[in-house]
């Protein structure tokens, strides 16, 4: 059996964007949420120590100069993390957009009327049983074809 080997990662680009796009989204809400939360609960014990022993106009002070420096590291860390999901997200949603593009392509040429083989997936791909199963229709149209 032939091994298939990846020659491109963006076989569905769209697909793949629109899904990439999502995790990300859905990355950067988790991330803002315990971001935010850890923030709040930090800055409110801080600031409740320094009010306790009477400093409390000079805590206000500290805080906003953390709060420029935590913006500066949170910036880069959050860029740094979107750019590496947005990769990761591209390339295991391959799995999903390489089978798909592969059943479109064949469905299209048997509604074209055209010869066509049988779906071969990788290892690792998704659709394997929608794969076996449009395998077996083809299966059933050559075998009606030779009577």
């Amino acid at each position: 059996m032939k091994k298939f080997r990846r020659r491109k990662y963006l076989i569905n680009k769209p697909l793949q964007f629109i899904y990439s796009g999502i995790t990300i989204y859905l990355l950067l809400i988790g991330i803002i949420v315990v971001g935010i939360a850890t923030y709040y609960i930090t800055l409110d014990t801080i600031l409740s120590q320094l009010e306790a022993q009477g400093g409390l106009l000079q805590a206000y002070e500290i805080v906003r100069s953390i709060n420029a420096l935590i913006a500066k590291r949170v910036g880069i860390l959050l860029l740094t993390v979107m750019v590496f999901a947005f990769v990761l997200a591209v390339y295991y949603l391959h799995r999903i957009a390489g089978p798909v593009y592969r059943i479109e392509k064949t469905l299209n040429d048997m509604a074209e009327g055209q010869e066509v083989r049988p779906v071969v997936l990788r290892k690792k791909d998704f659709f394997k049983s929608l794969a076996e199963t449009l395998n077996k229709v083809i299966e059933g149209q050559k075998g009606s074809k030779r009577q």
